[in-house]
């Protein structure tokens, strides 16, 4: 193997042949689970991007394998190893995981040729690098590319990248990356190169004299291979692959050339370089692109028409008549024409497309060329394997070379539209630069892990808060709890005394189910039962240190509780019995009562708010609010802190009208102003500490939402947790639980959570409206389909329902939306605990 390059500077390459190319990475958009609208913008730009790309280009897009070890090590950066033990030893045990698997990523890049100044430059340039050839023949050194020569070029570089549409985000390419590309072309499948971090540095072009130690065979076979397990005992005219031998093994690739496309496209639905990422194995693509100006096409098309015109007489005395293919071909040069010469700016696109698939045997390689044309065969795609031209579209697919002659002959003529409509660069990658092991991205290609770090959100400005949407037994509580786990076990940070990760939870299941876990979970865990037997005191005038805030949430816990209006004559006076009680020396809900008979004996109003507060403190239920002989709850010492309130009732979504309201039993007025109490609660345990993480976890939060307190309590946690170091895991089975779209303070808490999950929804109305909540096309039919059926299927064999759960479609906080499965933390201790299905309870 002989690759095309003889210099390296920057992100320019100096060729074997006497030509200059420039490399820059491309940052995938994601918008595969997109809305329409923003499918319709990433069109655009792609358009305009191809429109800009004048004579020859590559758009390049390559499936890095993922180290076991980086992704281990993307997990514990950061995090102090030495106090939390069983984190390291899930790392441990992950790392055996993903041993196991195919792990990949996908990497975009875009090479672009510098034109030489004038043809003695370009002359000279082809002197130059005969000059090195030469050289290497006779065993000398080869001049290098002078400095000057460097700084012309990469100051040419940068002029071309100015004038491409900013919403493709690129950045040039280093010299690691670039050499990477030639050495993950020969080591597909085997033990590949890592790609370098954008940091790496490899010298001054010099590193890429090993990247030749490579053997290829065109129909190559192992010489111990049985010919009736991998095929390679078939013909030669039948081995269409390309053995690829190097000291880490032999790979088998296979290289697929576009040889026919549909006559029509139809957008959203035609994006079949982004459908590569379907599949269940890596696939790498090249486009070789030869974009020409719309004139000079125009006058090209023009004597093609002039060909055709004459066509139909070459049939005259034939019975049958004209063919309708000559009528056809000379209507669709006519609506060439007409659409290139629009508008100055288009342009005619020649693209010569390669797809390339491998595998450690010839059997496992030929299994997914079969998988890939069949597939495309199936919409129209035509993809061939040209026999003895498997090595040339090898080095087609390498910056720098030359595009193979037999590419030439496959090239598909388009206008810029139709050829962006091909999507190219959508895929992107999910989650954080590091964090934890959440998930499993749904991008087919391999395996692809996905880090949330939930603590980032607040370094880089953004929230903190997570939402979950998904119907029962979907996920999303599984999803919850294993969010809150790796919190608790990650939380402990090096460098930071005192750091640790926490969380405040609201157990509303009569199995407490979150108590369960919580217990099980790393760290220590207090739990706080709310009961008629209550131990300790959540008097919010006891409890809350700040005296506004705890003049605030009393005051909405009591109007929630008596019914009375906040702005009412006797909300008023509650109001100012309240603030006087909180001036006194030993502020409590007795002290409260006291304060209102006082008042009440001299006003009408204050005594009817009296008899109605000393009637519920009288209730053995109330006492955890209105007994001053129990102790204060101090939750600083544990790390999990769960109030357990499954006998706390509540009412039913339709007794919430206000005409129902007034006619509650007291259990249900009761239960429903505890829990915005508790709430509050969990904000103010979440705010105590600025050196902790820590999250308020609510699921099936309808019961804080249904009240406009409880609305405003959680967009409070919400907006303020950044400026304190936490944030609010809220699950629901409807988005609208969350954040209703017809309220403004609804509208506000939806746009404010950055990272959001929506699981199976098999009702359809429900699936919209997840959807939406996600920001994504409501009414698109192939995402309602997956939402309803797709994710976490339900209709199939149990170990395959088994292995399928946990699927969602995620927004993380960057706002790239994608697939992907959650991961269950491989700790014996906390896995018996975070199913709620009756099975796994059991």
């Amino acid at each position: 193997m002989r690759i095309p390059v003889r210099h390296i500077a920057g992100n320019v390459i100096w060729t074997r042949h006497g030509t200059c190319w420039a490399l820059w990475r491309v940052e995938g958009s994601g918008h595969a689970q997109s809305s329409r609208t923003v499918k319709e913008r990433r069109l655009r730009a792609m358009e305009s991007l191809v429109k800009q790309l004048h004579g020859e280009s590559m758009m390049l897009s390559l499936c890095p394998q993922v180290d076991p070890a980086a992704v281990v090590r993307k997990m514990t950066d950061g995090v102090d190893l030495a106090a939390s033990e069983r984190y390291e030893q899930l790392a441990t045990r992950v790392w055996d995981q993903l041993e196991r698997m195919e792990l990949t990523s996908r990497a975009d890049w875009l090479a672009v040729p510098l034109s030489a100044a004038g043809k003695k430059q370009a002359a000279g340039m082809a002197f130059d690098a005969a000059r090195a050839e030469m050289a290497l023949q006779l065993g000398l050194l080869p001049a290098p590319v002078s400095a000057r020569e460097e700084e012309r070029r990469l100051k040419q570089a940068r002029a071309l990248a100015a004038t491409w549409p900013s919403t493709i985000a690129v950045r040039p390419a280093n010299e690691a990356e670039i050499l990477w590309i030639y050495g993950h072309s020969a080591r597909r499948g085997v033990l590949e190169p890592l790609l370098p971090d954008p940091e790496q540095s490899s010298g001054r072009g010099r590193g890429a004299a090993a990247l030749g130690e490579v053997i290829l065979a065109e129909s190559g076979a192992p010489a111990e291979a049985r010919h009736d397990e991998d095929g390679a005992g078939a013909s030669r005219f039948g081995r269409r692959w390309l053995q690829v031998s190097t000291e880490w093994g032999d790979s088998y690739q296979t290289f697929l050339s576009l040889a026919e496309m549909p006559e029509r496209f139809v957008f959203p639905g035609s994006e079949y370089l982004a459908s590569l990422d379907e599949f269940g194995f890596p696939v790498d693509w090249v486009m070789r692109l030869k974009v020409t100006p719309g004139s000079v096409a125009d006058a090209k098309a023009r004597r093609q028409a002039n060909e055709l015109a004459n066509q139909p007489g070459e049939y005259e005395g034939e019975v049958s008549g004209v063919p309708s293919r000559v009528h056809d071909a000379a209507d669709g040069v006519e609506d060439f024409r007409s659409a290139v010469t629009r508008t100055k700016s288009e342009v005619e696109v020649q693209a010569m497309g390669t797809l390339c698939v491998w595998g450690t045997t010839p059997a496992e390689m030929e299994a997914r060329a079969a998988e890939l044309k069949t597939h495309f065969g199936e919409h129209d795609y035509a993809f061939i394997r040209p026999v003895g031209e498997q090595e040339r579209l090898f080095y087609g697919m390498l910056p720098g070379a030359r595009t193979p002659t037999v590419s030439l002959s496959y090239a598909q003529v388009l206008l810029a539209r139709d050829f962006a409509m091909a999507g190219a660069f959508g895929a992107s990658a999910l989650g954080d630069a590091k964090g934890p092991l959440f998930g499993l991205q749904l991008a087919g290609g391999g395996t692809r892990p996905v880090h949330t770090d939930w603590s980032i959100g607040p370094q880089k400005s953004a929230s903190a808060s997570a939402a979950f949407i998904g119907e029962l037994g979907g996920g999303k509580s599984v999803a919850m709890k294993t969010a809150v786990y790796t919190i608790l076990a990650a939380g402990r940070k090096a460098g930071q005394p005192g750091s640790r990760g926490r969380a405040v939870i609201v157990d509303r299941t009569p199995q407490q189910e979150w108590v369960r876990f919580a217990r099980a979970c790393p760290g220590t865990t207090q739990v706080i039962t709310i009961d008629d037997q209550a131990q300790v005191s959540l008097d919010p005038l006891r409890t809350i240190r700040d005296r506004s805030q705890a003049q605030r949430r009393t005051e909405s816990f009591l109007t929630l509780l008596l019914g009375i209006g906040p702005m009412s004559d006797q909300g008023i006076a509650l109001s100012e019995a309240i603030e006087a009680t909180l001036a006194g020396p030993t502020p409590c809900m007795a002290e409260l009562v006291s304060e209102l008979q006082v008042r009440g004996k001299r006003d009408a109003t204050s005594n009817a708010v009296a008899r109605k507060l000393a009637s519920v403190a009288r209730k053995d239920l109330a006492r955890t609010i209105f007994d001053p002989t129990l102790p204060v709850v101090d939750t600083s010492k544990a790390d999990a802190v769960v109030f357990a309130t499954a006998n706390l009732a509540l009412p039913k979504e339709h007794e919430l009208s206000a005409d129902r309201l007034s006619t509650l039993e007291f259990e249900k007025t009761f239960g429903r102003a505890a829990l915005y109490l508790i709430a509050a609660l969990c904000r103010e345990i979440c705010f105590a500490n600025p050196h902790e993480f820590a999250v308020a976890v609510w699921d099936e939060c309808w019961w804080l939402t249904s009240s406009p307190e409880g609305m405003a309590l959680l967009l409070e946690l919400v907006r303020d947790g950044r400026k304190h170091r936490a944030g609010c895991l809220a699950g629901s089975h409807d988005g609208e639980d969350i954040g209703p779209e017809a309220s403004a303070t609804g509208k506000v808490v939806r746009g404010l959570f950055p990272r959001k999950f929506l699981f199976r929804q098999t009702d359809v109305a429900l699936a919209k409206r997840g959807l939406a909540f996600l920001d994504l096309d409501p009414d698109d039919a192939d995402l309602v389909e997956l939402v309803t059926t797709g994710l976490s299927p339900v209709d199939v064999e149990d170990e395959l329902r088994a292995q399928r759960a946990g699927e969602c479609l995620h927004r993380d906080l960057y706002g790239r939306i994608g697939g992907m499965q959650i991961v269950i933390p491989a700790d014996p201790e906390a896995e018996p605990a975070i199913h709620s299905d009756p099975a796994s309870a059991a």
